[in-house]
């Protein structure tokens, strides 16, 4: 069974966008039934990052917390975000790769490299000789595939119905 890592960008732009809350609330009912089968991860730093917001997606966060959502670290998993670390500050420049180190993104790889899952993202690759540290770049760098929301849904085959 294929595993899926989410970047909180997937779930930010789900919640203003196309399957806001009030809009597709199926969405965010198919998002649980994936979690429970084992489908579906995240960081316990999107967690963390998303919860800071005061609105609807910081609230059904905190509403899950406890859930099969938020995987927390573990050594493996730190040693892998240690190794991604040392390769961005190895080939960005501190202002690019400041950016990057502080959100959840190098944790989002590192967990999905951890688990053997896809890495789902909006980001896309930029040029090789780019400045900006981007998720698919380095999931590039470290063998992960990465994919967006709709190829998630696709693959995982939902189906949003009256």
């Amino acid at each position: 069974m294929k595993k899926y890592c989410l970047d909180s960008n997937v779930f930010i732009q789900a919640k203003n966008g196309p399957y806001g809350f009030d809009i597709v609330p199926a969405f965010w009912d198919w998002i649980d039934a994936n979690v429970q089968q084992g489908n579906l991860i995240t960081s316990s730093e999107v967690y963390k990052e998303i919860v800071e917001g005061a609105d609807e997606l910081a609230d059904w966060f905190k509403e899950r917390r406890k859930s099969k959502l938020f995987i927390a670290h573990t050594i493996e998993v730190q040693e892998i975000y240690q190794d991604i670390i040392d390769y961005v500050t190895s080939n960005y420049e501190f202002a690019y790769y400041q950016l990057f180190l502080e959100k959840a993104d190098p944790w989002v790889i590192a967990l999905a490299k951890y688990d053997e899952a896809i890495v789902v993202t909006l980001e896309v690759l930029v040029a090789p000789n780019s400045k900006q540290v981007k998720i698919p770049n380095i999931c590039r760098q470290f063998g992960l595939k990465f994919i967006n929301t709709y190829q998630m849904l696709r693959e995982l085959n939902a189906r949003f119905t009256l």
